[in-house]
């Protein structure tokens, strides 16, 4: 063994006389890369068994030397191993000598060779050959992982080369990025030296190219790490926008990357602006919410000119953003008011918005202080209004009970803080306000009661509509319509006997004078709603011509298009019109107002009025079915036994009174003229040829109204079964009139409301259906359709004794019965 052990160190001693031998184991590169192609290691640097230059090289116990991974293999594979397996010498033993002579040598080979290799791709990235520059950048991006030749890289002057190669195409673009990523990583210094050659701006050219995006990221992101060349990034042409939109990309890498970058330029307030009017609200709300109030004031004002997306909400919701933007009305500073307002306006349009601006318990009162202080500047007060009125336009009922600031809305005091603005006001201030107490009245019973019983504010809602403001005009009558709509005593009018006259007269001139359909409409629509039984509103109303305009919007709108009338209201204001007006004649039909009637007889209005009853909207045909009903219920009372009402007809009032119960608001006409015919009625006879006389059969109403019951799902169908039943009263014309009703199909109609129609037009058609059994046969299939549908309403609690009733009376159960 110490012989062996003398050998190998022999054998290490002629490798390292063999080593010095060789004085020019590097050479010196003269010719770029092809001086460096003889640089081959040493025999003795490869392993004998890998071939292979070693990194871990070890001797044994005969002087030979292996890479340690090789010799440990070979020393594994077996016990007859135990051999050189370069000489052959048996080895008493298999020792591992580290061999560092061998070692450091190979060291520094490998440092010249990298050396060489370095300065060959440096002198191959400064030639003019682009396929050699090509090669030599390939190289280059190996070095620079290596932040030492990062460092040298800069002292051979390539930063500027670098960023030259990004403008010509013929390079490898992916490349020159890599090198500069590394460059800027690795040597802080040259980042400034890579943005004065101008590499920002090809970089984001490069950002828009499929498969560079990362590269140019990762420049861009080393690059912005630097504080001083921020504003150089965030300035370059189309930067922001590109880095938005490639923070969606489905690139997880990119993203990261993106955001990264913008989140290192979002210290600039300026960027941060750029960044949401491209879509990136997140560094936006952050800042905002970090900001003093000038900023939060800048940043408000550029958030009203930015276009927003229903995805940019879900950032723009932030608590803290939206309570930091409420804030901002608390200022002493006008602008900071105005930007906050118009700010919260354009969030509005937003219905996620409404409910985060509502739970912040501050909105509304801070909106209510900047509309009771006297030193706000009326326009910022305006904006509050309008907010105001958005807020609870866009609330559902329930919420209106549900936030502390919509209950606050409602309260006695800010109801008639509101109004005091409408009675100072003046022109888009004054509209402004009747908004917001339009929308809260819609929304509000509390609201509607309020203004109601103040006195002084309907007397000037009312001289409001005398005024010469067409747009303050509209929206009082709009107020007036909203409080009255569904209340038991309708419009509520000054109190002092002139102030209520000259208001019924201005309505009154209004719908018969005015150019504009919209104010014609409203104005009908609160006729329609004046309280009942009062002798001075009728006696206006007689004296005037808006009977005579009821007839000509009738006659009109029936004349259009070749007799065609308007299907929906909402398709056009003169369908809108022509419903009003159909309502406010509802008062001239009403039984306890002869004289109305009486005018109303002289006109010819009645073929309009049966055609409606075809081609008319829903609402139409519901206010012209209940002007039929009216009028034929009038009528009954004069041909039933003479002038003298029977009980029979005091009885007959009822069903009328009840079913009016469902049309608070409803209304409708019908004038009567002498029937063309000679013949007689079929089931008055003779009692109703007077001129003004009114009958449903004369008029040919009873098939339009038989018509109308398919329309189950509104009010239409009520309104009808409650004018055919005024021919099913008396008990004298009972049979004929069953005949006429049967005769237009009036047995099917009925099946079709207690198939699908409401609970109360089921109620109202089992007790006419049940009087027709009683005086005509069915046929087979329609008894047998009949017993299916009752058999059905048995199940409802509230109609089976009435569907019990009529199977009784059919015979499909007995007369003892627990539905009785």
């Amino acid at each position: 063994m110490e012989v062996q052990k003398k050998q190998g160190e022999a054998v290490q001693v002629s490798q390292l006389i063999g080593l010095l031998y060789d004085t020019e184991m590097v050479r010196s590169v003269e010719s770029g890369s092809a001086a460096r192609e003889d640089q081959q290691p040493l025999s003795s640097f490869r392993c004998p068994l890998s071939n292979k230059v070693m990194t871990d090289p070890v001797a044994i116990l005969c002087g030979h030397s292996f890479e340690r991974s090789a010799i440990q293999e070979y020393f594994g594979q077996g016990d007859y191993n135990n051999k050189c397996p370069k000489c052959g010498c048996e080895l008493e033993a298999m020792d591992l000598t580290p061999n560092l002579l061998l070692r450091s040598s190979i060291d520094e080979w490998k440092h010249r060779d990298l050396d060489s290799r370095f300065q060959a791709a440096v002198l191959g990235i400064k030639s003019g050959d682009h396929s050699t520059q090509n090669k030599a950048l390939e190289e280059m991006q190996h070095f620079m992982q290596m932040p030492k030749y990062s460092l040298r890289v800069a002292e051979q002057g390539l930063t500027s080369s670098f960023v030259e190669i990004l403008k010509d195409t013929r390079f490898n673009a992916a490349t020159a990025l890599k090198c500069l990523f590394y460059l800027a990583k690795y040597d802080d210094h040259q980042k400034e030296a890579i943005v004065e050659a101008g590499a920002i701006r090809r970089i984001v050219k490069h950002l828009c190219k499929s498969g560079q995006e990362s590269d140019a990221l990762s420049v861009l992101l080393e690059l912005s790490k630097k504080e001083i060349l921020i504003d150089k990034i965030g300035n370059a042409i189309d930067c922001i926008p590109i880095l938005v939109s490639l923070v969606e990309n489905n690139n997880v890498e990119v993203s990261e990357k993106a955001q990264a970058v913008l989140c290192n330029i979002s210290s600039n307030t300026h960027f941060v602006v750029k960044m949401a009017g491209a879509g990136h609200f997140q560094p936006f709300v952050a800042r905002f919410n970090q900001g003093p109030q000038e900023t939060r004031a800048w940043m408000a004002t550029a958030l009203t000119e930015m276009p927003l997306k229903e995805n940019n909400i879900k950032d723009l919701k932030d608590k803290e953003f939206i309570h930091n933007l409420i804030q901002m009305l608390s200022s002493s500073i006008p602008a900071c008011k105005s930007a906050c307002l118009k700010s919260i306006q354009k969030l509005l349009s937003y219905h996620k918005m409404v409910k985060r601006l509502l739970k912040d318990s501050v909105t509304i009162p801070y909106l209510l202080v900047l509309i009771s202080y006297a030193g706000s500047d009326l326009s910022l007060k305006q904006e509050a209004a309008e907010i105001l009125a958005l807020l609870v336009g866009a609330s559902k009922d329930r919420e209106l009970q549900k936030y502390q600031g919509l209950q606050e809305l409602q309260s006695e005091h800010n109801v008639s803080l509101l109004l005091q603005h409408v009675a100072s006001a003046d022109g888009q201030t004054k509209i402004q306000f009747l908004h917001l107490l339009v929308e809260l009245s819609y929304k509000s019973e509390t609201a509607r009661n309020l203004i109601r019983t103040d006195e002084d504010a309907i007397a000037r809602l009312f001289s409001s509509i005398r005024g010469e403001q067409p747009a303050v005009r509209r929206w009082a009558m709009k107020l007036i319509n909203c409080i009255s709509e569904g209340h038991p005593d309708g419009v509520p009018l000054p109190p002092n006997s002139p102030e209520k006259e000259t208001a019924i007269i201005t309505l009154a001139a209004i719908f018969t004078n005015s150019s504009d359909i919209r104010e014609r409409s409203s104005a009908a629509r609160i006729i329609s709603q004046l309280p009942n039984n009062d002798a001075i509103i009728d006696e206006i109303l007689r004296k005037s011509e808006v009977l005579k305009s009821i007839h000509e919007v009738i006659c009109s709108m029936d004349g259009e298009n070749g007799g065609g009338i308007a299907t929906s209201a909402a398709a056009r204001p003169d369908a809108c019109l022509l419903e009003n007006a159909l309502a406010a004649l509802l008062r001239y039909t009403e039984p306890t107002n002869p004289e109305l009637k009486r005018q109303l007889g002289k006109l010819e209005m009645y073929p309009s009025l049966v055609r409606i009853l075809s081609r008319g909207s829903s609402l139409a045909k519901q206010h012209t079915a209940m002007a039929l009903a009216q009028l034929s219920q009038s009528t009954r009372l004069l041909v039933s036994n003479g002038t003298t009402m029977t009980s029979q007809s005091r009885k007959s009032v009822t069903p009328l009174l009840y079913v009016m119960k469902f049309f608070p608001n409803s209304g409708g006409c019908c004038c009567l003229a002498p029937s063309a015919s000679t013949s007689l009625c079929s089931i008055h006879g003779s009692a109703c040829a007077e001129r003004d006389t009114f009958c449903l059969v004369k008029v040919d109403a009873v098939k339009p109204l038989v018509q109308t019951l398919s329309e189950v799902e509104s009010g239409v169908a009520e309104a009808a079964l409650m004018a055919l039943e005024t021919l099913l009263i008396d008990h004298a014309t009972l049979s004929r009139a069953i005949s006429t009703i049967v005769d237009s199909e009036g047995v099917v109609a009925f099946l079709q409301v207690l198939e699908k129609g409401s609970s109360s037009a089921k109620s109202k058609a089992l007790d006419l259906f049940q009087k027709i059994l009683q005086h005509t046969h069915m046929s087979e299939q329609t008894f047998q359709r009949s017993e299916r549908i009752l058999i059905q309403l048995l199940h409802d609690t509230e109609l089976k004794k009435k569907a019990a009733l009529v199977l009784r009376q059919m015979g499909v159960i007995p007369e003892q019965s627990s539905y009785f």
